[in-house]
């Protein structure tokens, strides 16, 4: 397979489909901002013009959006091979998937974990759920973005994600809540993130997120607080309905949720700290 139609060129996408084009796959990329035109990838101006590619990939907000441009490929004949690498809910995956099985329609969701800048170097994790004669097929394009996990069946890719993004976030709290309390104490930022990382409470915020982007007061790691929000949202209703009737993901959800409020549109979740240290 050669031919890749790759829908959704945002933060993550442009920085994962050049990747492909490298590979030596013939890329094709669609946006609905009409991006630039690119020296990496074959930039089009209609989704139909990814109808007959051999794969399609989408790398977009959400599930529902998935869909609609998943109806509109439909609509022009497309056969293509499906992978939904967005962070989509497991439940709208199920609905889509079972619509294009009656399609003859290949389909599996990979959502990513890594942010932007494992995105460029193709050291994502990709967490796949589907059928295993689909995934051999697609095998060694998702192998050039990442390394490649196995969830289970259709849906677990993007269940393991939301799940993964509700841990990040309850660590991510706790760890604002443990470094404000530290500095009124009087230990300074930097002792506390080289104790705590040396010790059992480090975690991907300690170790990432915090010198870099929170005592630095950049606040600027890339991933929108709405979007964590959507993702927690979506592992708080698995939880929910699978595991616990009154889930510490209840509380985490709230927190985010509150502080976005205070924060507004287009706030990246290290500005979560800004709502706690005032």
């Amino acid at each position: 397979m050669k031919e890749i139609g790759f829908v959704g060129l945002g933060a993550m996408g442009s920085a994962m489909a050049p990747l492909l084009s490298k590979a030596d796959f013939n890329v094709y990329g669609y946006d609905i901002k009409n991006p630039k035109d690119s020296t990496e990838i074959n930039i089009v101006t209609s989704i139909k013009e990814l109808s007959d590619k051999e794969v399609i990939i989408f790398m977009l907000p959400d599930g529902k959006i998935v869909n609609k441009v998943v109806q509109e490929l439909i609509n022009f004949g497309t056969k293509s091979i499906m992978i939904d690498m967005s962070s989509s809910d497991p439940n709208d995956t199920l609905n889509l998937g079972n619509e294009l099985i009656k399609k003859n329609i290949e389909f599996i969701d990979a959502p990513v974990s890594g942010g932007v800048a494992r995105a460029i170097t193709g050291k994502l994790i990709i967490m796949v759920g589907g059928n295993e004669v689909t995934i051999s097929k697609v095998d060694k394009i998702l192998n050039v973005m990442g390394s490649v996990k196995r969830a289970g069946p259709l849906g677990a890719g993007h269940a393991m994600k939301s799940l993964n993004n509700y841990v990040s976030a309850a660590g991510l709290i706790a760890s604002f809540e443990a470094l404000n309390t530290a500095k009124k104490y009087g230990i300074e930022a930097r002792n506390f993130i080289e104790i705590i990382n040396g010790a059992t409470g480090k975690n991907n915020t300690t170790e990432v997120k915090l010198e870099k982007f929170v005592v630095s007061e950049k606040y600027n790691a890339g991933f929108a607080l709405d979007l964590m929000i959507k993702d927690v949202s979506i592992a708080h209703q698995l939880i929910q309905k699978m595991s616990s009737d009154n889930p510490l993901s209840k509380q985490v959800l709230a927190y985010l949720e509150n502080s976005y409020k205070i924060l507004g549109k287009n706030s990246d979740h290290t500005e979560v700290f800004k709502v706690l240290k005032n």
